[in-house]
């Protein structure tokens, strides 16, 4: 067989597999089996935008050190390989705009929302189970209902909505939440008398801070809040010694 057919035939295969394949490669993935439960929710979209990002430049580079080579052994390559350049730019604009998986956006930030919710509301039924009265109801089960509310009514719906200007605000409103909460809690493990367990209270500092950086975590990583830069510190360089062994 005439080396140059050979080679010829190994071109067409290599683009018709490229072509064939290529759809997966490049197309955002819309599982996030891959990766661990619990994870931050723009951490899952971000690593896939990586790995797509890097197996577009791996797909790159050997095309552009393979090109010469294949011009010069077969003369007709340029027309067998532009259909394969251009669907490799059709599949390449995705990854110039990542498209954010709203249903695993919305589950993450949903778990979060409603099950400080449901730590709340049960924080303040068992206090107040403690030491039942009206007093005891005020500075307990009131704020703690109040605050439930407000995360299962308003901010709930926005953070689970899937768009992106509704996460941003339903952020916001759960951090204040946190905030007000954590104060709540404080005030009652400094009051000079209780009738119930001030560890419960203090616990609930603890989950109103885990609720907080949380909340803040996701408005800082999906772009909501970008935190000053540090100005750049001058280098100093250390003087050399010479050991003498």
């Amino acid at each position: 067989m005439n080396p140059s057919s050979n080679l010829y035939s190994k071109l067409l295969f290599s683009a018709f597999l490229l072509l064939a394949t290529g759809a997966d490669a490049f197309a955002p993935s819309k599982s996030f089996s891959r990766f661990p439960a619990g994870a931050s929710s723009m951490t899952l979209l971000r690593a896939e935008e990586e790995m797509a990002a890097s197996v577009a430049e791996s797909v790159q580079a050997v095309a552009e050190s393979a090109a010469p080579a294949v011009v010069e052994a077969v003369p007709d390559a340029p027309a067998v390989v532009a259909p394969v350049v251009q669907k490799a730019a059709e599949l390449g604009d995705p990854l110039l705009e990542p498209v954010v998986d709203a249903d695993t956006l919305a589950l993450v930030l949903g778990q979060e929302n409603y099950g400080l919710a449901i730590v709340l509301l049960g924080e303040g039924i068992w206090s107040l189970s403690q030491a039942p009265s009206i007093d005891q109801a005020l500075k307990t089960l009131v704020p703690a209902a109040i605050a439930a509310a407000i995360l299962g009514i308003v901010s709930g719906p926005m953070v689970t909505s899937g768009d992106v200007s509704q996460i941003g605000t339903g952020l916001f409103v759960a951090d204040a939440v946190c905030i007000i909460m954590g104060l709540i809690y404080l005030a009652r493990c400094l009051a000079p008398y209780s009738p119930s367990s001030k560890e419960i209270p203090a616990l609930g500092i603890l989950v109103a801070l885990a609720g907080f950086f949380t909340f803040s975590e996701n408005l800082v990583v999906d772009g909501y809040v970008t935190l000053p830069q540090l100005p750049q510190l001058p280098s100093i360089e250390l003087p050399s010694i010479q050991l003498p062994f």
